[in-house]
């Protein structure tokens, strides 16, 4: 499907009102089209609620996530509501997580699938129980990969990788091409005495 200015222009709204009236900024996010803009203002919008509002809003935009067709734009969307659910209830965010790992496993382009999974790590890095779920399949997407787009993803989520599973560390750092940065990662391991 593709994005139409409404699409855009509704999650803008939503963004602007989910603050102000989340109820009406709930109800303008259900009438976008394009589920990745629907499931982006629903989140906004239930960002604003409590209890089994804000969950019943959270699994909705969730469920739009999941109208994508491509699996990495269905875990990369959806980690907006697994993220904004962490906040709430860990628990239920970890189940989530697990389903998009799963989801990102099906995608077969390696860079699609540590985009994805690197989304979803940044979404839920302030919850290491949740972000603990990600970073594994996130390190073997990585090491599937070459090239300087999985070099750069590595740099960008090494930090997150060490909260969680620093014996990947290592692997991740010699799967980066050799180079000034390479070194860096792995110094900061000697630094660290992983």
């Amino acid at each position: 499907m593709e994005v139409s200015a409404s699409d855009v222009q509704g999650r803008a709204q939503v963004s602007r009102l989910a603050a102000i009236d989340p109820k009406a900024a709930l109800k303008l996010a259900d009438t976008i089209t394009h589920a990745w803009y629907r499931c982006q203002s629903i989140t906004a919008a239930a960002e604003q609620f409590h209890g089994k509002e804000q969950l019943a809003a959270l699994s909705k935009a969730f469920a739009a996530a999941k109208e994508q067709s491509e699996p990495n734009r269905v875990v990369t969307v959806a980690s907006w509501p697994v993220g904004a659910l962490a906040k709430v209830n860990p628990q239920l965010a970890g189940e989530w997580a697990t389903e998009l790992v799963s989801i990102a496993d099906t995608e077969p382009h390696s860079l699609r699938r540590a985009h994805a999974l690197q989304a979803l790590a940044f979404n839920t890095s302030p919850y290491p129980e949740v972000l603990g779920l990600v970073t594994p399949a996130l390190a073997v997407a990585l090491l599937a990969g070459r090239g300087p787009r999985i070099d750069r993803v590595i740099r960008d989520t090494f930090e997150l990788v060490r909260s969680t599973h620093p014996y990947l560390l290592r692997d991740l750092a010699l799967h980066h091409k050799a180079n000034q940065q390479q070194q860096k990662l792995l110094t900061s391991l000697s630094d660290a005495s992983i």
